[in-house]
């Protein structure tokens, strides 16, 4: 018998039920250890097509929103200043975008890092083409201050549209277990030729996802393959952070359409919509947090 079987701790029982159904311990362990995993498309209980559709619907929203022509990934040279722009809040855009926030997979290891309570925060694309230049070493926690505690306050959830196979690829490189430092890099840790710290390389299949604990400090390198990057980036957080997005007007009928879309998103909840009438159903996992880093 499982320790969850007992069900004495419904927050943590029931996200051991996900992990166990979706084969995920590995990725736990490597989260709490180093800080990030990567999950292979097999993992990842998506629908046939998905990662396809999930790429094409980035490149259309990059080349409807700069007015410019993509064309095929595993060719394509678009100019970096153009692909990088206008590039947040892709909801809306295309029903695969909800299917890629809401994915079960997905969840449940946001759930592990930020509790039940996790809120989805706000969604960009990065396309990376030939020649495009790297990124020094960051953490996404930006505005905790060091000495925030040993808990996620937020994570960086990656879907992976183009392979990764090696550093030509311009790939995200990790410093593993650098989210025990609770703190970001200081500005003479950040440059990857000169910084001491060691680093690997993401290297993923199409339709593979990438999650780390937005503490753990990463970076980018430069992109000398043909074709190009495509990654959709997606950013989760505990419901006390402030949201990149305010998905409270999220179209009605999508949020009928996916219940675990209107959950993530949920509404306002400190300080409160209404204050004069409060909803307690939201306020209690809220408060719940206090005691409870699963909660």
């Amino acid at each position: 018998m499982s320790l969850a079987d007992y069900q004495v701790y419904p927050d943590v029982d029931n996200l051991m039920g996900e992990i166990r159904k979706y084969d995920l311990f590995e990725h736990i362990v490597e989260l709490q250890a180093y800080g990030m995993t990567v999950v292979p498309p097999e993992k990842m209980q998506t629908s046939d097509g998905f990662i396809d559709r999930l790429r094409a619907a980035i490149i259309r929203a990059c080349e409807v929103r700069n007015g410019i022509t993509i064309g095929d990934y595993r060719t394509a040279t678009p100019p970096p200043k153009h692909t990088f722009r206008n590039s947040w809040d892709l909801l809306e855009e295309d029903e695969v975008f909800v299917e890629a926030a809401i994915n079960p997979v997905n969840v449940t290891l946001v759930r592990w890092l930020l509790g039940q309570s996790a809120v989805f925060s706000g969604q960009t694309w990065i396309i990376k083409s030939q020649g495009a230049q790297g990124l020094g070493l960051h953490s996404d926690s930006h505005g905790i201050p060091p000495g925030a505690g040993h808990i996620a306050h937020m994570c960086n959830a990656s879907w992976i549209c183009t392979d990764y196979t090696s550093a030509d690829d311009g790939p995200t490189v990790f410093v593993p277990g650098s989210h025990h430092f609770g703190r970001a890099t200081l500005p003479h840790e950040s440059d990857l030729e000169k910084t001491s710290f060691k680093t690997v390389p993401l290297i993923a299949k199409a339709g593979s996802l990438a999650i780390w604990n937005g503490a753990t400090w990463h970076a980018s390198v430069a992109r000398t393959n043909p074709g190009i990057r495509v990654t959709l980036v997606q950013n989760y957080m505990r419901s006390y952070m402030r949201v990149q997005h305010n998905y409270e007007g999220t179209s009605p009928q999508l949020l009928l359409k996916y219940p675990e879309l209107a959950l993530l998103i949920g509404k306002a909840l400190y300080p409160y919509e209404d204050s004069q009438n409060p909803d307690p159903g939201r306020i209690s996992p809220f408060m719940r947090t206090g005691t409870d880093p699963f909660a």
